[in-house]
């Protein structure tokens, strides 16, 4: 039996505000995609490194008394013996990607949409709001508990002007992404690497399984290149060759070759065809969203021709295990 859609009405009562952060419960999203619980966290475990801190987290004893309190229908079994996972907007696109199912996509789509919906009908609504009426507003939400500090941090964040707009492509050329917007900046990587229509070129010095992740959204049957130093100098975080192996199993074809020429970043679609594009990245698509980038189509992009070239000449790198 097809399981049904989350509505927007359902998504926003299982939203919660726990340490500052809007999140979801593990024992909710379960229900939602249609899994045990205890089958979701395994998923969760064995990927553990796809999950940091600002992704997923379990919550301590105190604060699931003080979530039962808020709302004592909180879906949480008493009788469980660990303690539950929470995901952040940007762990609920991840848990997506790990459990690969249709039912999870289709429903992580809409939940993402209803987060961005609420985070916009926020932002507007806080717009023009003097100290006077901040007070009355926020008198009046404090009805709705959680839903109080998602109007206070909206408004806490009109006051840094690099976190109020979205992303979006300006006239398909050019994209900012601003401080904390992880999501968006992850959707402009997948939008640029599903334009591909017979290869894509990846030069970035510093790359690690995020990366493959992205480009896991690519079109079937399309090449991959991945230029990089990978893990030399001050990367910590680089690709191994087990993760290359497994990537190519399912979303062939990839290879990694080394990249002595180039500081910067671009992304190249279609190097050699009429649909060629080359996109200067302002930052790696593992950080994009962490502080102010900006993606950018170049339009003289035959100039970059004979270091591409060059790049092509390379051997294949040399992974670790």
């Amino acid at each position: 039996m097809e399981k049904e859609l989350v509505t927007k009405e359902h998504f926003e009562k299982l939203v919660y505000v726990i340490r500052g952060r809007q999140v979801m419960l593990d024992s909710d999203l379960a229900d939602i995609y249609g899994y045990e619980v205890k089958y979701l966290n395994r998923q969760v475990q064995r990927n553990i490194v796809r999950f940091p801190d600002d992704f997923a987290f379990r919550i301590t004893k105190e604060e699931v008394e003080d979530l039962w309190c808020q709302n004592d229908t909180a879906n949480i079994n008493p009788m469980r013996r660990a303690l539950p996972y929470v995901f952040s907007e940007q762990g609920i696109y991840m848990l997506a990607a790990v459990l690969k199912s249709d039912t999870a996509v289709q429903q992580s789509i809409i939940i993402m949409r209803a987060f961005k919906n609420m985070r916009q009908q926020i932002s507007e609504a806080c717009r023009y709001v003097s100290m006077d009426e901040y007070r009355r507003a926020t008198e009046i939400f404090n009805e709705y508990k959680a839903k109080t500090d998602l109007v206070i941090q909206s408004i806490e964040k009109r006051l840094d002007d690099l976190s109020v707009k979205s992303a979006e492509f300006e006239n398909d050329k050019n994209i900012v992404i601003y401080k904390g917007e992880q999501f968006e900046a992850d959707k402009a990587f997948i939008e640029i690497y599903q334009r591909a229509k017979k290869r894509i070129y990846v030069i970035d010095n510093y790359v690690n399984i995020k990366t493959l992740h992205l480009l896991t959204h690519k079109k079937k049957g399309i090449e991959v290149i991945i230029f990089t130093e990978n893990g030399f100098g001050r990367c910590k975080e680089f690709l191994t060759a087990s993760e290359v192996a497994d990537f190519n199993k399912e979303y062939p074809t990839l290879q990694v070759k080394s990249n002595p020429y180039c500081h910067d970043r671009f992304v190249v679609v279609d190097y050699g065809l009429k649909s060629e594009k080359v996109y200067h990245c302002g930052a790696s698509s593992k950080d994009a969203g962490k502080k102010v980038c900006s993606i950018n189509l170049i339009e003289n992009y035959k100039m970059l021709h004979p270091i591409i070239d060059a790049l092509l000449k390379r051997p294949n790198k040399k992974l670790k295990k």
